[in-house]
C-alpha cells in the first residue's frame, strides 16, 4: 500500500503510515494503528510502574511486603513467594466469553479479580536479592530496576551484566562504576556519560578506549588527560591530588566544571556506534534496519521500539522493554526472553508464544485475553479449551471486536488492533513510566482518560542533616546505616543500605547527599528523550534528525562531521 496520513485518536495530530509499515501490519494480520507513535508508546508505558513502592499485606499469606500497589489500590496483590507458588495457576478465575458484552469490558473485570505480583521480576532467578523490580538474574543486589544478570549492584536502572556498580543509569558489562549514565564495558568510572571501554575515567563524556582521564569529552584511545589536555604520567597524578576527588566538595566542583566544558564540544546527531546499519533514533547500538527507536541494542527490522536492553529483537513494531531473542512482536510492553508472535501484550515471559491481549501471562502459549495466568495453553479469559475450541472462539471474539468496538470513558474507540486501554492498567498515571516521559497534572490526566492516583507524601523524621555528612568515606564514624538523612534536594529523607556501604567503601566514594529518587532523576534528565527533531548540522548544514531541539545549547554535528572531528 502507499503511505497514508492519519489523525491520532488521542492527541489529534497527523501521523504518516509508510508502505513498509503496512507490509508489517499485513504480516502480523493486524489493522493499521489509530494512535500516533508517541501516543502508542505512552499508552504502553501506562503498564510500567518501575519505582513507586508501597507497603501492603499479601492477600494470601497476610505478610506485609514492599510492592507496586498502594494500600488503597483496589487491585489484588500476592507477595512474590505466594504468587510464584504452584498451588494456583490463574485458571481459578476463568470465565466464559459473553458475546453480548464488549470484550474489553469483560477483560477489565477479569483483571480486577486476579492477583498481581508484589514486585515484577523473574523471581526464581533471583539470589539474595529481595528488593528489585523489572529484573531477572540478580545476585546480591539492592534496588536494581530494569536490570538483568547483575551482581552486587545498588540503585542501578537499565542495567545488564554489571558488577559492583551503584547509582548508574543505562549501563552494560561494567564494573566498579558510580554515578554514570550510558556506559558500556567500563571499569572504575565515576560521574561520566556515554563511555565505552574506558578505565579509571571520571567526569568524562562521549569517550572511547580512554584510561586515566578526567573531565574530558570526545576523546578516543587517550591516556592521562584532564579537560582534554594530555599530561605525562607523573604530572597527571600530581594534578589529581590538587583536585581532591576523594572528597564530596571536590567532586561537586569537578562535576560543575566538567559539565560546562562538555557543552563547548560538538555532539553527534544521535548516540550509537559504528556497528549500526541503516538506523534512526537515539541510543541505538548493534542494530540494523531499525527506525525511530530509542535505547535499543541488537534490533533488526524494527520500528518504534524502546528500552530493548538485551539483544536480539527482530521484526518488531511498537515494542517497549526487554528484547533477548524476541521476534514478531507488535504493541507489547515487557515481553521478552524468547518471545515470539505476540500482540497487544504486557508482562508476558519467558518463551511467550502466540499470545494476544494478555497481561502477566507467564510462559504461556496460544492464549487470548488472559491475566495473571501461569504456564497454560489454549486459554481465553483464563478458561482452558481444547485446541479446536480455542481457535474457533478466538476467531469469533476478534470478529465481534471489529464489528462492535468498545468506547472508553473519553470516547476513544477500541476495536481489535488497539493495545490495552488505560482503564486496564492497575496504576495511576503518575505512578507509571509514561509520567516520567510526559508528566501531566490531574486535569490533564483525567482529560486523557488515564487513571488518576495522587501519590501521598511520606512523613520523615530525619536524624541527620546532609550538611553534617563527612566529606570523605574515610571520615565516617559510628553506624551511619542507622541514620535517617535529610535529602539536600527535596523534602524526602533516606538511609544508607549495607550493600551501598560495601560499594562506597570499595570505591572510596563519599556518601551521597541526596535521596535515591533525586539521584535517579538527575541521571534520567541527563538522558535525551525519545523525540526526534529536524534541523541542520552546525558544521556542514546538511539535514539531520536528532534528539537535540533547536532551543538546546548543544553544538550538534551530523555523523560524518562528528567522526571527522574525533578520529
Amino acid at each position: 500500500m502507499k503511505s497514508e496520513t492519519k489523525n491520532c485518536q488521542n492527541c489529534k495530530k497527523d501521523f504518516t503510515i509508510e508502505t513498509e509499515d503496512f507490509n508489517f501490519y499485513e504480516k502480523m494480520k493486524v489493522p493499521a494503528p489509530t494512535f500516533c507513535p508517541y501516543c502508542r508508546m505512552l499508552r504502553r508505558m501506562l503498564f510500567g510502574n518501575t519505582s513507586k513502592f508501597y507497603k501492603r499485606p499479601c492477600e494470601k499469606c497476610k505478610k506485609v511486603v514492599i510492592c507496586l500497589y498502594a494500600e488503597d489500590n483496589p487491585s489484588k496483590m500476592y507477595c512474590n513467594d505466594c504468587w510464584w507458588k504452584d498451588d494456583w495457576d490463574g485458571t481459578e478465575y476463568g470465565v466464559d466469553y459473553d458475546p453480548s458484552k464488549p470484550f474489553f469490558e469483560q477483560f477489565i473485570e477479569l483483571r480486577k479479580r486476579t492477583p498481581f505480583v508484589a514486585l515484577e521480576s523473574l523471581y526464581p532467578s533471583l539470589v539474595n536479592t529481595k528488593y528489585t523490580n523489572n529484573s531477572s538474574y540478580q545476585r546480591d543486589c539492592f534496588m536494581t530496576i530494569y536490570a538483568d544478570y547483575d551482581e552486587h549492584c545498588a540503585y542501578t536502572q537499565m542495567s545488564y551484566m554489571n558488577k559492583d556498580c551503584m547509582d548508574c543509569y543505562r549501563l552494560r558489562k561494567s564494573e566498579l562504576c558510580y554515578e554514570c549514565v550510558g556506559i558500556a564495558n567500563c571499569f572504575n568510572c565515576k560521574w561520566s556519560e556515554e563511555l565505552d571501554t574506558c578505565v579509571n575515567s571520571f567526569f568524562c563524556q562521549s569517550c572511547y578506549g580512554c584510561i586515566d582521564c578526567i573531565g574530558c569529552v570526545n576523546l578516543i584511545n587517550k591516556r592521562h588527560c584532564i579537560l582534554n589536555k594530555e599530561y605525562g604520567k607523573a604530572e597527571y597524578y600530581e594534578k589529581i591530588k590538587e583536585l581532591n576527588l576523594d572528597t564530596y566538595e571536590g567532586q561537586q566542583q569537578m562535576k560543575k566544571m566538567s559539565e560546562e566544558f562538555w557543552l563547548k564540544a560538538p555532539k553527534r546527531e544521535y548516540h550509537g556506534n559504528s556497528l549500526n546499519k541503516n538506523v534512526t533514533g537515539e541510543y541505538v547500538y548493534l542494530s540494523k534496519n531499525t527506525k525511530d527507536s530509542f535505547l535499543v541494542v541488537g534490533a533488526e527490522d524494527c520500528r518504534f521500539t524502546q528500552l530493548l536492553s538485551i539483544k536480539d529483537a527482530k521484526d518488531c513494531y511498537d515494542y517497549t522493554g526487554w528484547g533477548d531473542r524476541s521476534s514478531l512482536l507488535y504493541e507489547c510492553y515487557i515481553v521478552g526472553q524468547g518471545a515470539y508472535n505476540n500482540k497487544f501484550c504486557s508482562e508476558c515471559w519467558p518463551e511467550a508464544r502466540d499470545l494476544e491481549y494478555c497481561y502477566y501471562c507467564i510462559q504461556g502459549k496460544d492464549c487470548f485475553g488472559c491475566v495473571n495466568l501461569k504456564r497454560k495453553q489454549y486459554c481465553i479469559l483464563n478458561k482452558e479449551y481444547s485446541k479446536e475450541e480455542y481457535f474457533k472462539l478466538k476467531e469469533k471474539i476478534i470478529k465481534d471486536m471489529k464489528e462492535k468496538p468498545w468506547t472508553n470513558k473519553v470516547g476513544h474507540i477500541y476495536a481489535y488492533g488497539e493495545f490495552l486501554p488505560p482503564e486496564f492498567s492497575p496504576y495511576g498515571y503518575a505512578e507509571t513510566m509514561a509520567s516520567d516521559y510526559n508528566p501531566l497534572q490531574k486535569t490533564e490526566t483525567e482529560k486523557g482518560g488515564y487513571n488518576f492516583y495522587e501519590i501521598k507524601k511520606k512523613d520523615y523524621s530525619p536524624t541527620l542533616d546532609n550538611k553534617m555528612l563527612p566529606n570523605t568515606f574515610l571520615e565516617i564514624q559510628g553506624s551511619i546505616e542507622k541514620e535517617i538523612i535529610q535529602c539536600s534536594t527535596c523534602d524526602r529523607a533516606y538511609n544508607i543500605h549495607y550493600i551501598e556501604m560495601e560499594l562506597l567503601r570499595k570505591m572510596n566514594q563519599s556518601l551521597p547527599h541526596s535521596c535515591p529518587t533525586c539521584r535517579h532523576e538527575r541521571r534520567f534528565n541527563r538522558t535525551n528523550k525519545p523525540v526526534l527533531y529536524s534541523r541542520k548540522c552546525m558544521k556542514c548544514n546538511t539535514d539531520i534528525k536528532t534528539p537535540y531541539s533547536l532551543e538546546r545549547p548543544e553544538i550538534v554535528y551530523c555523523e560524518k562531521c562528528y567522526q571527522a572531528l574525533v578520529y
